[in-house]
């Protein structure tokens, strides 16, 4: 407790509510950004803060960092322990709608298995949403209904109609192909590249992956999130990414903070060939 009693230390720790860099956390404070490197490294050091992300700026990495627990308490010796899980308050709410009231208020829709559409693409990436279903699923207490899931074959007009979640690209997913050419980051069928409209720029390595939310153009006042990649290993990038920085993701590209949409890249640290770490890139 001794970082967090000095009046520096408290207040450097209450700024990382939300993920941010030293660089930032500086100008923010009004101090040199040493000063802030220092009670970090403490504040990590101590369990206290932990990795957040990172993020290129001016062709250095800037790491982010945020609170890791935001409620603490002190156990006499030989008290009982009992297990309280809690859920990180930013994420209820950047979830909005597609988790409501402890209730799963939304339709996954996974490409098929099998050839279909145009290019008679089979859907690789769909194993992908077990994933994220597993994490949407810690915020909910009950389920709206079963199943949760389509596959795009299935899709008909009315089970468009409610907030969906799209998993893969316009190949694979012909409910996503549906909607490619209104998203912000979208996909060029030709070249099968990646390209933003926030920052004109182009991604075609594959493990580049994005993440879009958009008004649903079926129903108003409903809300559309997709997750895809170039190949797998990018839309499992992006998967990742939300579950790990959920906050960091939704609050918008830093080209145009108003647009829910960010690109990803993803790294396999250890070797093992499992996507296992990322990088957002806008």
């Amino acid at each position: 407790m001794k970082i967090l009693s000095s009046p520096l230390g408290w207040k450097i720790f209450r700024s990382l509510e939300k993920p941010k860099c030293p660089m930032d956390l500086a100008k923010e404070i009004g101090i040199h950004e040493q000063k802030v490197y220092y009670y970090m490294r403490k504040l990590r050091d101590s369990g206290l803060v932990e990795d957040a992300g990172e993020e290129m700026r001016h062709g250095t990495l800037a790491k982010f960092y945020r609170i890791k627990d935001h409620a603490f308490a002190f156990r006499l010796e030989g008290a009982a322990e009992e297990r309280v899980d809690m859920t990180h308050p930013e994420y209820r709410k950047n979830l909005d709608p597609f988790v409501k009231d402890g209730k799963i208020n939304f339709t996954i829709i996974i490409g098929s298995p099998d050839p279909h559409g145009p290019w008679k693409e089979r859907a690789l990436d769909s194993p992908t949403a077990i994933d994220l279903s597993l994490f949407l699923g810690t915020f909910a207490s009950g389920l709206s209904g079963v199943p949760n899931y389509k596959l795009d074959t299935e899709a008909r007009e009315a089970d468009l109609s409610g907030n969906l979640i799209l998993v893969g690209g316009p190949v694979a997913n012909m409910i996503t192909n549906r909607i490619n050419d209104k998203l912000p980051i979208y996909f060029d069928i030709k070249t099968r590249n990646i390209i933003s409209r926030v920052s004109k720029k182009t991604y075609s390595e594959d493990e580049n992956g994005f993440i879009s939310m958009i008004d649903s153009p079926w129903e108003s006042g409903k809300k559309i999130l997709i997750f895809a990649g170039k190949r797998f290993p990018g839309t499992r990038a992006a998967i990742l990414a939300f579950i790990r920085d959920t906050d960091r993701i939704m609050q918008g590209n830093r080209f145009d903070k108003k647009t829910t949409s960010r690109v990803v890249r993803g790294y396999d640290m250890d070797g093992d060939g499992v996507i296992d770490s990322y990088e957002i890139i806008e």
